[in-house]
């Protein structure tokens, strides 16, 4: 009876411990995906880096850096969004680097009042976790915004836009946002702010700033390529990743209005070199803003059209000031200038075109250079030298003392030796020209048509 006694008390303990204990460690488990045999890689630091303005390759090899960099240090990485599109290639090789490097990735459109737009909207869709920032907006997701496209046919069109909706729902059902909406923002160039992003599922929370992310993000996990990283937000440190000099110039200079005013500068320190020959240093110059205009041209998606009109505009302004034709055919190199302007860039994505203001005042500007400056310069190289022997050659003097065959004559208010040319006696009172000059003497000969 003992015994049978003891086996129920041994039985009866084994149970309360099995419906106390194991229940509380399933509850602890349940903070962390409710696995408590899963290992978490804790993150305790991220970078920060930026996307800002256009999305070009510069900015790509800049993110995809910044992402090499975090996986190096065993940190996550936040990226600064605030971007009205840019070009399709830019835009998948980050997200491919997004998806394939495995750290978390946090997508912030941050500051106020940024905006997550076109390329922006694809690439905080592949982000590990979509936060924005109040008074910012999001999609506008249109392909041919973009890549920058050139005009395509209807047909075309809607090849690219149904490639650019698979793209981005593949994008949305992995990382589990709202695939609808995505489809919307690409198809209809839908819009939305930082509220309706977040009642969508668009975005997974808000932030004010960084502080204020890292402290809601604190103990969340991101499962990512089989492993799970545990985020320790509120002791976490950031540190921010600078743009280097090199990739800060490329992108400014990859701005289509930069790319502008650099190929302009270029071709007029050319034409410039041909108006001062063996000068060197304005065509040297030139030479270097062409190769700048064309990096940058060559990223843009730019129409031969107007590449062509604006080379034939090169080719009159110099014929003009070769020719000396008193700017007749500048005004046709003027007109040649500005539709080639009008039609370099070649796309509806108002981010990617020159600004028409830019254009007119550039040509403005263009044909003052051209019609004045230049032609000025011409000429002026044209006219006789008036320094040294060359000053005298081909003036006119009065002899004030006979030439037999040597004697005195003035020039210019001067008294000169001087000696008649031919040998032959000139009185005094003659008019003579100067063919040269020996030392201090001018060689002279009389003028035809006068009394001797």
């Amino acid at each position: 009876m003992q015994k049978k006694f003891c086996k129920f008390l041994i039985l009866l303990i084994f149970i309360i411990l099995f419906f106390t204990v194991v229940p509380i460690d399933k509850t602890l488990s349940g903070d962390i995906n409710n696995n408590s045999d899963k290992e978490y890689t804790e993150i305790n630091n991220f970078y920060t880096c930026e996307i800002t303005g256009i999305i070009d390759p510069p900015i790509s090899n800049y993110v995809i850096k910044c992402l090499k960099k975090s996986l190096d240090s065993g940190y996550g990485l936040i990226m600064l969004i605030n971007t009205p599109g840019g070009l399709e290639t830019s835009m998948k090789e980050i997200i491919t680097e997004i998806l394939n490097t495995n750290i978390p990735v946090i997508v912030f459109v941050y500051p106020e009042g940024a905006r997550a737009a076109s390329a922006g909207t694809f690439i905080t869709y592949a982000a590990d976790l979509a936060v924005m920032a109040p008074f910012t907006n999001i999609g506008a997701a249109h392909p041919v915004n973009i890549g920058g496209e050139q005009q395509i046919s209807g047909d075309m069109l809607e090849k690219a836009t149904n490639d650019s909706v698979s793209f981005i729902r593949n994008l949305a059902i992995s990382k589990e946002r709202n695939a609808d909406w995505a489809e919307k923002a690409v198809r209809e160039s839908d819009s939305i702010i930082t509220s309706e992003a977040l009642e969508l599922g668009v975005i997974d929370l808000t932030a004010s700033n960084i502080e204020d992310l890292l402290e809601k993000i604190d103990g969340k996990i991101i499962e990512k390529s089989g492993k799970a990283f545990l985020i320790n937000g509120k002791t976490a440190g950031t540190e921010r990743i600078e743009v280097g000099f090199i990739t800060r110039f490329l992108h400014i200079i990859v701005n289509p209005n930069i790319a502008y005013i650099l190929f302009i500068i270029g071709i007029f320190g050319i034409i410039y070199e041909f108006s001062q020959p063996g000068l060197g240093i304005s065509g040297a110059v030139g030479i270097l803003f062409i190769i700048l205009g064309f990096y940058s041209f060559s990223i843009l998606p730019i129409n031969y059209a107007g590449i062509a009109l604006i080379i034939l505009a090169i080719i009159i302004f110099i014929l003009d000031i070769a020719l000396n034709l008193g700017g007749v055919l500048s005004i046709a190199g003027v007109a040649s200038l500005v539709i080639g302007s009008f039609l370099l860039i070649n796309t509806s994505a108002p981010y990617l075109k020159i600004a028409r203001s830019l254009i007119i005042s550039t040509s403005v500007v263009v044909s003052g250079f051209i019609i004045i400056v230049i032609r000025a310069v011409y000429k002026v190289h044209k006219l006789k030298p008036i320094t040294g022997k060359e000053e005298f050659i081909g003036e006119t003097a009065v002899v004030c003392q006979d030439l037999n065959p040597e004697g005195l004559v003035k020039v210019s208010g001067e008294i000169w030796k001087a000696v008649s040319g031919d040998g032959r006696r000139i009185r005094k009172g003659q008019k003579v020209k100067i063919i040269s000059l020996e030392g201090l003497t001018l060689l002279v000969t009389t003028l035809s048509k006068q009394k001797k």
